[in-house]
C-alpha cells in the first residue's frame, strides 16, 4: 500500500485518527505500508524504515531511530535541525538556497550547494552509498575513510547524547564502513519509491 500525504490539510485529531486506521488496517491485511510525507512527526509516529529523499534521490536510508537520532547525510541534520521541539527557543534552523533545478541538475552531490559541509569533491562526483550498520546506510562523502572530521549542528548532537541516555544509541561518532556493496532497500524510480521489507514493516519516505 502506498500513503502519498494521508494527513495533509487535516487537523490533529483527524490526523491520529487516519493514522490509527491505516495501522489497524497494516496489521489487519499484514502488508506493508509506504508513506510518503513532509511530516516528521507521521514518520517518527509510523515508520519502521525511514528513506530521505533529496532532488529526487534517496540520500539516507535506515531504521526510524537511526534517522532521526544518528543521521548521517547533512540534508538530514537540516531537516532534523528545523523540526520544532518542545525544548525550541529562538528560530527555527533554515536550510539555505533552493533544491536545484532537475531539468539542468549540478554536477556532483546535488545538495553540496546548499551545505555548509560540503568539499570539493561533492561539486564533482555523486557520492556512493556508505554503510553506517547493517540497516543504515547515506550517500555522502563525509561516510569515506578519507574525509576530514566534522562536527553535525549542535541539534543533532543533542539527539545523539538524548538517544544514548535511553540507552538505546549508536557512539556519538561518525561509525564508517566500507561502501555498501548491495543497493539499499529503498530503490528511486521515475514515478516514486518501492521498498523490499518484511511484510508486516511499515516504511516512511521523506
Amino acid at each position: 500500500m502506498i500513503a502519498d500525504e494521508p494527513t495533509t490539510a487535516l487537523d490533529v485529531t483527524i490526523q491520529a485518527q487516519i493514522l490509527e486506521l491505516m495501522k489497524d488496517l497494516q496489521q489487519k491485511i499484514k502488508t506493508s505500508i509506504i508513506f510518503i510525507t513532509h511530516d516528521l512527526g507521521v514518520v517518527a509516529n509510523v515508520a519502521d524504515r525511514v528513506a530521505v529523499m533529496y532532488a529526487g534521490k534517496i540520500v539516507e536510508v535506515g531504521t526510524v531511530d537511526e534517522i532521526f537520532y544518528n543521521p548521517q547525510h547533512p540534508y538530514t541534520w537540516g531537516l532534523l535541525s528545523s523540526m520544532p521541539t518542545l525544548d525550541t527557543q529562538g528560530t527555527l534552523y533554515a536550510i539555505p538556497g533552493t533544491p536545484p533545478d532537475l531539468l539542468d541538475p549540478p554536477t556532483g552531490d546535488a545538495f553540496a550547494p546548499r551545505s555548509e559541509y560540503a568539499m570539493k569533491i561533492d561539486t564533482l562526483y555523486d557520492p556512493p552509498f556508505f554503510k553506517v550498520s547493517d540497516t543504515h546506510s547515506a550517500a555522502t562523502w563525509l561516510l569515506h575513510p578519507d574525509a576530514p572530521s566534522v562536527n553535525p549542528p549542535e541539534g543533532i548532537i543533542n539527539r545523539r547524547a538524548t538517544f544514548s541516555e535511553m540507552n538505546l544509541a549508536p557512539s556519538d561518532e561518525l561509525k564508517v564502513m566500507d561502501t555498501a556493496d548491495k543497493e539499499p532497500a529503498v530503490l528511486p524510480h521515475d514515478n516514486g519509491p518501492t521498498i523490499d521489507s518484511k511484510l508486516t514493516e511499515k516504511g516512511g519516505l521523506l
